[in-house]
């Protein structure tokens, strides 16, 4: 077989290829997904000194922020945030113009007719913080941000093992418990919101 490579456009000189004997896998991957590869290749395959198979290849390779960057892949990027934002609408209600900020599988403790766990997912919205159930469909608990008070952590000790962290969060109405797969992510994107609102009334007294 033989192979005829060649490089079209811009600085050839710049563009040699090299050989590192002691590079890795993980090396060339780092490279590819941090500053991009582009392969600019004409391939001939023979037999018999026959030339059956010709590949032309002109492909660039880089990790998607990398592409996005350089302008590449826009539309596609675009296209997948779109169709994420219709599949997490199917999900929970959203109104016109409002985002998820975070999303993890979590519950809301009811207190009434009878103190228990009512598992589902929490999320929390550029609006709200909700508690939502797909199956059957139904918000469990919801919340405007604006009537976050305060939150904390708190351990619940376990039936069966160790203690395990609970979200406490405090609206007009009192505290109410949360569960939630990461409770300190959670505990730390509700203080974050509920500081940002405190600063922005701050800035208009």
């Amino acid at each position: 077989m033989t192979a005829d490579p060649g490089v079209r456009g811009g600085d050839a000189a710049g563009m040699e290829p090299t050989r590192d004997l002691g590079a890795t896998l993980p090396d060339l991957l780092d490279v590819m997904l941090d500053k991009g590869v582009y392969l600019d290749l004409d391939l001939i395959i023979s037999v018999a000194d026959v030339p059956l198979i010709g590949v032309s290849l002109r492909a660039a390779v880089a990790g998607v922020e990398t592409m996005l960057e350089h302008g590449l892949m826009r539309s596609w990027d675009e296209q997948t945030r779109q169709w994420a934002r219709r599949k997490a609408g199917r999900s929970v209600p959203l109104a016109d113009g409002e985002a998820i900020v975070l999303r993890m599988a979590g519950g809301h403790l009811q207190a009434e007719p009878y103190r228990s766990w009512r598992p589902g997912i929490v999320y929390l919205t550029s609006r709200r913080l909700v508690v939502w159930r797909a199956d059957p469909r139904e918000i469990l608990w919801q919340t405007p941000l604006e009537d976050l008070v305060a939150v904390d952590l708190r351990p619940e000790a376990g039936v069966d093992g160790p203690d395990r962290l609970r979200v406490r969060v405090l609206v007009p109405s009192g505290h109410v418990w949360l569960s939630a797969a990461a409770p300190q992510r959670l505990h730390d994107a509700l203080r974050q919101t509920v500081a940002t609102r405190e600063g922005a009334r701050d800035g208009d007294r």
